[in-house]
């Protein structure tokens, strides 16, 4: 096999393996979020049943006016819900890489 050869085998197997990783390491964030979008609308939904479907947020912040920001992540996606007491009042900052 002629250098061109090598190269050209090198360069395809560099690229499969490149694709493999990009999807394993992105992989949990796309889960993660597949559960919030099965969930429908999120506003109005109490903090225990999001947690029962999606697991529990990596971060737990307090807002003014008593509210509450929880914040979950995985690699490639961040979701942000502000709570009013065990009520969610919405996203506040959702994100999935592509």
């Amino acid at each position: 096999m002629d250098s061109f050869g090598w190269y050209l085998g090198i360069t395809v197997v560099v690229m499969i393996a490149g694709a493999i990783q990009l999807a394993m390491v992105t992989n949990p964030g796309k889960k993660l979020h597949a559960k919030f979008v099965a969930l429908g609308t999120l506003a109005g939904r109490t903090k225990d049943e999001i947690i029962a479907e999606v697991g529990p947020p990596t971060s737990v912040s307090g807002l003014p006016d008593g509210k509450t920001l929880l914040q979950w992540q995985a690699t490639g996606c961040h979701m942000a819900l502000r709570f009013n007491g065990d009520i969610c009042d919405g996203i506040t900052h959702e994100h999935l890489q592509a």
